[in-house]
């Protein structure tokens, strides 16, 4: 996992910012590729990917501690508004 996120470093050192909305897209990149899980840390507005028991951003593996994050996939349970306001101010 860390070989492709290097790799796509290397490969994208200026012209990609995988900040400011486009942490989702470097996880969907991970999921399409390995499967897993995408979070979002409700604190930090930040997505994330869990693949097997680990958890991965744009910068490498990552550590869940001091994280309040929630399953995208489940994220209308937890509050429909954020998530209309995420997808309208993030992801379009």
């Amino acid at each position: 996992m860390n070989k492709v996120i290097e790799f796509i470093q290397r490969r994208f050192p200026n012209d990609c910012n995988w900040t400011s909305g486009n942490c989702y897209y470097f996880a969907i990149i991970l999921k399409d590729r390995f499967g897993g899980e995408i979070f979002y840390d409700v604190i930090e507005g930040h997505f994330f990917i869990k693949i097997k028991k680990k958890y991965y951003d744009y910068t490498g593996e990552i550590s869940i501690d001091n994280r309040v994050f929630v399953s995208w996939e489940k994220f209308d349970e937890y509050d429909e508004l954020q998530k209309k306001r995420i997808i309208r101010d993030c992801l379009k």
